[in-house]
């Protein structure tokens, strides 16, 4: 994850939890379309811990890895079943966490934060935590208003404009085929962002 970013999600831990936790999980729709019951899937990127938490309720033998100290805190006071089901990591050295071979993995909201020159490494990771057959079930905005030229908003934080499109190509490079696309209005209901 982009430094500048991972610092405004450590500064910002709480008001961020509050408002991730404010909002239904874009997950949790997905997940019986995505994993069947039982299956041992890892959230990247947990932040609140509302979506890994929707997982453990669809019956997902759910995991979570996130950077921020102070998100994960706030996952586990707010979700204390995710205390020994969440740990520090990062795309792109996201390591083997909870020791891989994963079903399935989700990544909402995540890759964007990725720097460019970091993806292929991203999606490499990522890969490699997967099983064969494994399923990775991933969301990026489609459009944001918010964002300069050099794709950071007001706050610092980096979003990369990757097109679906392009994260189809790249992770069909590595193996993956697309078996589902949905567009959808963002849950926070972010001015500009879908």
């Amino acid at each position: 994850m982009d430094p500048k970013t991972a610092e405004f999600y450590e500064r910002h831990a709480a008001e961020l939890a509050a408002r991730y936790e404010s909002a239904a999980s874009p997950v949790e729709p997905y997940v019986p379309l995505a994993f069947p019951r039982g299956a041992r899937v890892l959230d990247v990127g947990a932040g609140s811990g509302r979506d890994l938490a929707a997982l453990l309720r669809a019956g997902i033998d759910g995991y979570g890895v996130e950077p921020s100290p102070g998100l994960r805190q706030a996952a586990i006071t707010a979700h204390p079943e995710l205390a020994s089901r969440l740990v520090a990591g990062s795309l792109p050295d996201i390591g083997t966490p909870f020791g891989g071979g994963f079903d399935g993995i989700v990544c909402y909201a995540v890759l964007m934060h990725v720097p460019e020159a970091a993806l292929f490494d991203a999606a490499f990771s990522l890969r490699s935590l997967l099983k064969t057959h494994g399923r990775l079930l991933l969301s990026i905005p489609s459009a944001r208003t918010d964002v300069r030229q050099d794709h950071r908003d007001d706050k610092g934080r980096l979003f990369q404009p990757y097109r679906p499109e392009e994260l189809q190509l790249l992770f069909e490079r590595l193996g993956f085929q697309l078996i589902g696309r949905w567009d959808t209005q963002d849950v926070l209901q972010r001015a500009g962002t879908t």
